[in-house]
């Protein structure tokens, strides 16, 4: 059975972010591609939601996986409900665990 897919408001920034930071050094169609790509990333989780790593330390039950090659999704699960919470998507280096904190 599959897992609703949920986003965090700011999440829709963060989207925002990575294209126009990939825009601006690779062009439109890279930042396509690559926002594509972390969107396939972030829906198969709605089928394998438990993969990547714990980081229990910075939010119980957070998880943390790759995405298009240098990003990161940060989501955790309600299995009461059947939902992936992603609260992150950060790309390059970004500081998506002070990015959790200021919304966890």
């Amino acid at each position: 059975m599959s897992y609703r897919l949920r986003y965090h408001p700011a999440v829709a920034q963060d989207l925002i972010t990575i294209a126009e930071l990939i825009a601006d050094y690779a062009g439109p169609n890279v930042a396509r591609d690559k926002l594509a790509r972390i969107a396939d990333t972030a829906q198969s989780l709605t089928e394998q939601p438990h993969r990547g790593s714990l980081r229990d330390h910075i939010l119980p039950g957070l998880r943390a996986i790759p995405a298009a090659r240098r990003a990161v999704i940060a989501f955790t699960i309600d299995e009461d409900r059947r939902e992936v919470h992603v609260l992150s998507i950060t790309y390059g280096g970004a500081d998506w665990m002070g990015r959790i904190g200021r919304r966890g």
